[in-house]
């Protein structure tokens, strides 16, 4: 089979694409609204019927699925220390393709415990403890899990010494307990592959049906991960390319949202200087980082009172008061793109490692917390706000370093995913990379920053 109907089953549109990978390039795209709300087959079917339109010969008799619909995948992540387990599980939980809507550190109580109930994740990740260092948090949350109300999968990925007696008392609760790998075996050294599978598989096994996409099956012959773990093997592809292709090196993405904004780095190195001694986690060359309180819409309100040099425009600050009260009212492109311009700047300093200078005996010493990504020199622009803003250079731009002790890229090149093909093209990433990477490179947009 040659050609394939590709689709991405958005919160607010679904998208697809026609390919025949015997041929670099999209046949034929297409776009709808997703009606979720109703039955999300709907949105499916105009969508097919578009690109029937667009290409007769087309037909959906082997299609590819991703999707974030119904609030996408929504996790909860526990772990011991905040910025050690916790923070290996966080990143375990966005490489993923998940949103993370809660994150509890040392030993559960109960009040958290209610917490977690009212959040109504899709799967708790657990963690806690190096193999054969700490025991007694790790137990102690699995006995607090235990007592929850709601039974929904539970992956443990932590210390390894204490895999068979959590997955005993998690079991006696009758809740659906997986392991895998640690995601923090050594101090400092993280390992998320394992668990990032695990929530994959238990995606496409139990939260489809969850979250009521089994109806898809009817037209969907291969549901594949959440949407955000599609463009992350798309970029993954784009960045270090195949065999035979040649990808673009080190690169990072950013995607802004009505309630998200995602920042991608993927690079070769941890470190881009010599001389600098690296502390804390150590970071995974492919990372992905979702910012919950930076979007347009939904949090609107709270990138607002993050950015000083925003509220000194009063009509902006009426306009978000506006769109906070009706989230799908009409939009106004001047102030949206001030807003996605805020999102992207502040993000991607969150995402970014930074240097510090310490005095010790041996003289002056620069640390380096986090990812060094000075030297990258291409950025996508991923998602509406960017897309089809009026200036998406002006937003792009916040991404460049303007502070010496946050390392972000110094200068870089900006392309733009105006179809969103990567979402689409990330699920031909495994199968078909060679014709995935050159379809990528063929349509995404450069601009010269």
């Amino acid at each position: 089979m040659t050609r394939f109907c590709l689709m991405d089953v958005g919160s607010t549109y679904t998208k697809g694409c026609w390919v025949d990978t015997d041929h670099v390039g999209i046949l034929a795209w297409a776009s709808a609204p997703t009606t979720a709300s109703t039955d999300i087959n709907e949105g499916i079917q105009n969508v097919l019927n578009q690109l029937k339109m667009s290409y007769p010969d087309f037909n959906h008799e082997s299609m590819r699925l991703c999707s974030s619909a119904k609030g996408g995948l929504r996790m909860v992540a526990i772990g011991l220390v905040e910025d050690l387990t916790l923070k290996a599980a966080r990143m375990a939980c966005a490489n993923a393709g998940a949103k993370l809507v809660g994150a509890y550190s040392h030993k559960l109580n109960l009040q958290e415990l209610t917490e977690i109930e009212s959040l109504k994740p899709d799967i708790i990740l657990l963690s806690g403890g190096t193999d054969g260092g700490n025991e007694e948090v790790v137990l102690h949350n699995a006995k607090q899990l235990a007592k929850l109300n709601i039974k929904l999968p539970i992956l443990y990925a932590g210390n390894k010494s204490c895999q068979d007696e959590i997955h005993h008392i998690l079991s006696e609760a009758k809740q659906d307990v997986h392991i895998s790998a640690n995601v923090m075996p050594s101090y400092g050294i993280l390992n998320v592959e394992s668990a990032r599978d695990q929530i994959r598989a238990c995606f496409l096994e139990q939260i489809i049906e969850a979250k009521g996409l089994s109806v898809l099956s009817s037209v969907v012959h291969d549901i594949i991960m959440p949407t955000p773990a599609s463009v992350l093997d798309a970029l993954s592809l784009l960045a270090y390319g195949t065999k035979h292709e040649s990808g673009l090196g080190d690169l990072m993405a950013v995607d802004v949202g009505g309630a998200t904004t995602d920042v991608y780095s993927l690079t070769s190195s941890q470190a881009s200087s010599s001389g600098v001694q690296i502390k804390g986690l150590i970071e995974p060359l492919v990372k992905r980082s979702v910012e919950g309180d930076l979007g347009l819409r939904i949090s609107a309100k709270h990138v607002l009172d993050l950015d000083s040099e925003l509220q000194s425009n009063q009509d902006l600050c009426l306009y978000v008061e506006k769109i906070s009260q009706e989230i799908h009212g009409s939009s106004e492109s001047h102030y949206d793109e001030q807003l996605a311009a805020s999102c992207v700047r502040i993000a991607s300093r969150r995402h970014a490692g930074r240097l510090e200078q310490i005095y010790t005996p041996m003289g002056l010493e620069t640390i380096q917390y986090g990812k060094d990504l000075r030297s990258v020199k291409t950025l996508i622009g991923i998602g509406g706000p960017i897309v089809y803003a009026n200036d998406p250079e002006q937003i792009l731009n916040q991404v460049k370093q303007t502070e010496v002790d946050i390392l972000l890229p110094q200068r870089l090149e900006f392309s733009l995913d105006k179809q969103y093909i990567l979402s689409c093209l990330g699920l031909l990433a495994k199968t078909h990379p060679d014709w995935a990477l050159k379809t990528m490179k063929h349509h995404l947009e450069k601009n010269h920053g």
